[in-house]
């Protein structure tokens, strides 16, 4: 099976993951591994968040009342997961259970003035917490943030 959309496309072993009957991935923007070997996928069909094990079998899904349109994601040395919704216009932090700990940016409001956020594509988090959203498609833009949502520069 080949997974990925644009410039990636990952080989994955056939079989691999095992979706409940009747669900489908239509975009996968982005995956990410926990210190557990828990899959990830932030996709942008019913169930945006889905997880797995290692082995690919379905764990649990969420986020379906939290996301609009899935495109980063990133994992902590916490296992704290930090989404971009593009179509949100927001950087959503959260517990690999579902529970948001974070929001930054205004629901589904877009900011081109050059604050955040305008259209949102990634985000990288250092190991001290501060966090990098590029907010590329509307702002041409990175945001610096510190751990708490504070924003600190952006350029």
């Amino acid at each position: 099976m080949k997974l990925g959309t644009g410039l990636h496309t990952y080989e994955v072993a056939e079989g691999w993951p095992r979706l409940p009957d009747g669900w489908a991935f239509t975009q996968t923007p982005a995956v990410v591994v926990d210190s557990q070997d828990r899959v990830y996928v932030f996709n942008r069909s019913a169930h945006p968040v889905i997880v797995f094990d290692r082995d690919g079998r379905f764990l649990h899904a969420w986020g379906e009342d939290v996301f609009m349109r899935a495109h980063g994601l990133w994992i902590d040395g916490h296992d704290h997961l930090y989404f971009v919704d593009m179509d949100a216009h927001l950087l959503i932090k959260c517990t690999t259970e579902g529970k948001v700990l974070m929001t930054v940016g205004t629901k589904g409001i877009p900011h081109p003035d050059g604050s955040p956020f305008n259209i949102p594509t990634d985000v990288a988090v250092r190991s001290d917490g501060v966090f990098y959203v590029s907010d590329g498609y509307g702002n041409s833009r990175v945001h610096k943030f510190a751990p708490d949502g504070r924003l600190l520069s952006s350029w």
